[in-house]
C-alpha cells in the first residue's frame, strides 16, 4: 500500500501555495467523509452492544474495540455503500487532484512572464487590433499580451505546455523516469471527464502497457490516488524551488 505524502516546503510561489492549499483542502473532504461514514457506522453497534454486553447477551471479546476494528470485521451499511461507490468517490477527487496540478503549472507561467515578459520576445505573441486599440498603456499591453499567452496554454494538452516551457527557459521539473507516469495521470484524468473513466485508444496510446483493456473500466483505489497526489505535490515543490531562484519570484510563506 502506497503511503501518502504531502508535506508543504516552508517557502514557494503563489502559484505552489495555491496547489497546496487546494491539494490540501480536497484531502480534508476525503477523509472527512471517511471517518463519518467509520463513525455513522460504528455508534449505533456500538450502543447496541454495550446494551447486550450488560445484559450479559454477548462477550466483551464481541464488542468491536473502534470503528476501524468494525470496518474489518462487520462493516456497517455505510461502509458498504461506500465500498461500492468507492469507484466514483476516487474519480472525483483524482480528477480534481490533476486540474489543480495543471491549473499550478498555468498559474506559475503566468508569474514568470508578469517579472520576465521579455521571454514572450521570441514566441510570437499575437493581440487583435481591437485589443491594441482598447489599451492605455505599455504595462495594460504587455498584460493582455501575457493572459493571450496563458489562456492558449492553459486550452493545450500537457506535453505542449512541458515543451514551450522547456524552449523558454522555465524549469518544469519533471524527472525523466515520471514523465509516464505523470502523462497517464492525465490520461485518466481525461477518460474520467470525458470517457466516463472507460478506457479508450488515447489512454492505451499514452499507457500501451496497461492491463486494461479498450473498452473496460480504467477501475481506481486509493494507491492510485495517493501516488498521483505524492508525485504531483513534489514536482510543485522542486518546480518551485527552481523557478524563485531562477526568476526571483515573490515567495510565499507556506506553513503558517
Amino acid at each position: 500500500m502506497i503511503e501518502l505524502k504531502v508535506t508543504k516546503p516552508d517557502i514557494g510561489t503563489k502559484s505552489g501555495a495555491m496547489y497546496f492549499s487546494s491539494t490540501l483542502s480536497d484531502l480534508d473532504f476525503f477523509f472527512f467523509i471517511i471517518d463519518t461514514v467509520l463513525i455513522g457506522d460504528y455508534i449505533p453497534y456500538h450502543a447496541k452492544k454495550t446494551l447486550e454486553l450488560a445484559d450479559d447477551l454477548v462477550t466483551e471479546s464481541e464488542v468491536a474495540k473502534s470503528p476501524e476494528e468494525l470496518m474489518q470485521t462487520k462493516p456497517g451499511n455505510r461502509v458498504k455503500k461506500l465500498r461500492k461507490h468507492s469507484q466514483e468517490f476516487i474519480e472525483m477527487i483524482y480528477s480534481r487532484q490533476v486540474d489543480n496540478f495543471q491549473t499550478y503549472i498555468v498559474n506559475l507561467v503566468r508569474e514568470i512572464l508578469k517579472v520576465q515578459p521579455n521571454i514572450l520576445h521570441n514566441n510570437h505573441p499575437h493581440i487583435s487590433i481591437a485589443q491594441l486599440l482598447e489599451v492605455e498603456s505599455k504595462d495594460e499591453l504587455i498584460n493582455e499580451v501575457i493572459e493571450n499567452k496563458v489562456s492558449s496554454l492553459a486550452n493545450k494538452g500537457f506535453g505542449h505546455i512541458e515543451e514551450w516551457c522547456k524552449a523558454s527557459g522555465i524549469p518544469l521539473t519533471v524527472d525523466r523516469d515520471l514523465k509516464s507516469k505523470l502523462k497517464e495521470f492525465i490520461a485518466i484524468r481525461n477518460i474520467i471527464v470525458h470517457n466516463r473513466c472507460i478506457v479508450d485508444e488515447k489512454y492505451l496510446r499514452v499507457a500501451p502497457q496497461s492491463k486494461y483493456k479498450k473498452g473496460s473500466i480504467r477501475k481506481l483505489d486509493v494507491d492510485d490516488l495517493y501516488e498521483a497526489i505524492n508525485i504531483f505535490s513534489e514536482i510543485v515543490k522542486h518546480t518551485d524551488k527552481k523557478s524563485i531562484e531562477k526568476f526571483n519570484l515573490e515567495e510565499s510563506r507556506l506553513n503558517k
